[in-house]
């Protein structure tokens, strides 16, 4: 699981199916007293390096709220079999959801389209 003050992110499960999923589900929480959230960047193993894709989804989240982000893997992960994780930015967020400042990052564990 993805976790820094407050805030953590984490794919609901680790094998997804080709043609039987259609999304992958990210747990997101915000355990804080002020508006935060992780910004989702899509990563995929490739030749052992992780490689960063062209996605990401901020997620601001009032205090002690939790949701769902939801990736389509036809639209976000091409359709493409592989390993998977979310680099996850936690950021800060002022009352009217304007960006503060990025606390930290951290990683979720890694997950797979087979």
């Amino acid at each position: 699981m993805a976790s820094l003050r407050g805030v953590s992110a984490n794919p609901t499960k680790q094998n997804h199916i080709l043609g039987e999923d259609k999304v992958v589900k990210v747990a997101v929480k915000n355990d804080n007293d002020y508006i935060a959230g992780p910004n989702l960047f899509l990563q995929r193993k490739e030749n052992g390096k992780w490689k960063d894709l062209d996605a990401n989804s901020p997620n601001p989240l009032k205090p002690g709220k939790k949701e769902y982000d939801e990736w389509g893997i036809k639209e976000m992960f091409d359709n493409k079999k592989g390993t998977y994780r979310f680099k996850v930015d936690v950021e800060r967020y002022d009352s009217k959801e304007k960006h503060i400042k990025t606390e930290g990052t951290v990683y979720t564990d890694e997950f797979y389209i087979k």
